[in-house]
């Protein structure tokens, strides 16, 4: 009777043994090898590079990571050694589109260039990049440029102008823009 309650004790113990390591394991990143996980962004820290999750992880931000925002869905990744660092943004944050496109029609009489302010669908986070074309080649306007000024997180003035200050006239010449922060 003796041998088999040292016997049990013994297993009981080993059994112990391994849920204590198999917990330890789960919880310790340098056990358990890299991770990664699906985060919110709750602050930027512009200085540092990094930003902090909604549960308070400070995240290195790699290059690619462009222009974060608070509530930007991430994907984080941890390194063995405990490290935490972000490939980049999986989803603007709520409300926020990364790239949003449209065209402005714009219409001139005896003018060598046109302006129209356009407004973005929804706010940027930040001050996205805006490009733009003039989607008609037709006539005179076929030689004209564009481009996008006082770009705002809301909007930008579009402008077009002929070459060599040329007066034209266009009616409805649509001018084709996409706006990102990627």
């Amino acid at each position: 009777m003796k041998g088999r309650s040292a016997h049990r004790a013994a297993r009981d113990l080993v059994g112990a043994l391994r849920r204590q390591t198999a917990r330890v394991g789960s919880e310790t990143p340098s056990v358990r090898g890299a991770d990664w996980r699906i985060a919110v962004v709750a602050s930027v820290n512009a200085g540092a590079d990094t930003v902090t999750t909604d549960d308070g992880i400070v995240v290195r931000r790699w290059e690619s990571y462009l222009a974060p925002a608070v509530g930007d869905i991430i994907g984080i990744t941890q390194s063995g050694g405990g490290s935490w660092g972000t490939w980049g943004r999986w989803a603007a944050g709520a409300g926020h589109r990364a790239t949003q496109t449209g065209t402005a029609l714009l219409s001139w009489t005896s003018a060598s260039f046109a302006t129209t302010t356009v407004a973005f669908p929804s706010p940027f986070p930040v001050a996205p990049r805006v490009f733009t074309n003039i989607a008609s080649g037709g006539g005179e306007v076929a030689r004209w440029s564009s481009r996008a000024y006082s770009i705002t997180t809301t909007g930008f003035t579009a402008y077009m102008a002929a070459p060599a200050a040329t007066n034209s006239t266009g009616v409805n010449v649509p001018l084709q823009w996409e706006a990102t922060i990627l």
